[in-house]
């Protein structure tokens, strides 16, 4: 497959946003965030912004600092909920490793016996 879209510069990424109708007050912050997350990822950001869809024309007052603002927000709301997901998983875990060491053998991992498919064994 061959790709027809050539490869732009940031700051005519930042011109072609504003082109659009992206506020973009300060081209250094732009500039910045363009070059270290990179236009496609912000792009999911600036999505609910447009009017027009298919010619990525921005809705009036949409500004670059806010969708800088979304993807702090997304970002940190991540952190949150891998957070979150980490401590129940290893309370899951320690959990079962306390109940199977207890109720069916302290070698309970290496016990195939206590499995339903020991082929498809959990390594903790």
């Amino acid at each position: 497959m061959h790709y027809q879209k050539q490869s732009i510069s940031l700051q005519d990424q930042i011109q072609q946003l504003k082109a659009r109708g992206l506020l973009i007050v300060d081209d250094s912050f732009a500039e910045h965030y363009l070059k270290n997350i990179s236009y496609y990822r912000l792009a999911g950001y600036w999505w609910p912004m447009q009017v027009d869809k298919v010619n990525h024309v921005f809705k009036p007052n949409s500004r670059f600092e806010d969708v800088i603002a979304l993807y702090n927000f997304d970002s940190e709301l991540r952190i949150l909920v891998f957070n979150a997901i980490e401590r129940i998983e290893i309370g899951l875990r320690t959990r079962m490793i306390n109940h199977l060491s207890h109720e069916a053998d302290p070698w309970w991992f290496e016990n195939s016996s206590i499995f339903k498919n020991p082929t498809h064994l959990l390594i903790i």
